[in-house]
């Protein structure tokens, strides 16, 4: 699949790491392609929890993004999405974590969750990454973030 072609910052792939509810954290190994269980963690995820093939984000690697689904998705696929915000956490360095949703879902900005699940999504990153939410954005700089991150990654390529 070429995720440079297919990908626009409108719908994009997330490579799942870690299923919703899990403790176990994945990470992919990238000269294997496997995913390798890093560590187990206190606290279950609240979404399922990947990253953007082929972006490069500010902080100097792949963008990270939560993809929100009723049911746990499996670590190692990859889903089809679309960015309905994204969590902008502060500290030595910036780091920025998409809200995205399956492409097909209803839902099309963050304003549409309750406060109680986004607070606990942002409760969850700060703990896990040790850094303070600055601010969560809507949609339309969410889907300006995607498409950043993916040119980003071509013009490293090039």
């Amino acid at each position: 699949m070429n995720f440079n072609k297919d990908q626009s910052g409108e719908e994009f792939y997330v490579f799942i790491n870690v299923s919703k509810g899990s403790k176990n954290f994945y990470d992919k190994e990238n000269q294997t392609d496997t995913l390798v269980m890093m560590k187990t963690i206190e606290q279950p995820f609240p979404g399922n929890y990947g990253f953007v093939p082929n972006s490069f984000h500010d902080d100097g690697g792949t963008l990270d993004a939560i993809v929100l689904t009723e049911e746990p998705l499996e670590p190692g696929i990859v889903v089809k999405t679309k960015a309905i915000g994204v969590i902008r956490l502060t500290g030595k360095v910036n780091d920025d974590i998409i809200i995205a949703v399956p492409f097909d879902k209803k839902i099309n900005d963050v304003s549409e969750l309750s406060m109680n699940q986004l607070n606990m999504i942002t409760a969850y990153f700060e703990s896990f990454k040790n850094l303070k939410t600055q601010k969560v954005f809507d949609s339309m700089h969410a889907k300006k973030t995607v498409q950043h991150a993916i040119k980003r990654y071509s013009e490293e390529e090039r």
